[in-house]
């Protein structure tokens, strides 16, 4: 830490870290367009068909998080869903 000519408070580890984060960020945003690519994310239906309507719910804590609720995955492109089964299945 340091400061710069015009006084003020300069960082050399910020630019490393913030790196890794972008990475990161970059990689969850390419997974997410993966899976909308070949899956129609929908409500879950129930034994008439009908569909079950979700209830927000979250836990309590220091850390928030929504409660696990039902959904339903449907393929939009099984041509896509093929290759995307073997990206997942690569060892």
């Amino acid at each position: 830490v340091h400061l710069t000519v015009d006084g003020q408070l300069k960082n050399p580890f910020v630019n490393h870290f913030a790196f890794g984060r972008w990475f990161a960020e970059n990689g969850l945003w390419t997974a997410t367009a993966a899976i909308l690519a070949v899956l129609r994310i929908d409500h879950a239906k129930d034994s008439n068909g009908d569909r079950i309507e979700v209830k927000p719910e979250f836990t309590t804590g220091v850390v928030i998080h929504p409660k696990p609720f039902r959904c339903s995955f449907e393929s939009v492109n099984t041509a896509r869903e093929g290759q995307l089964r073997a990206m997942t299945n690569l060892k």
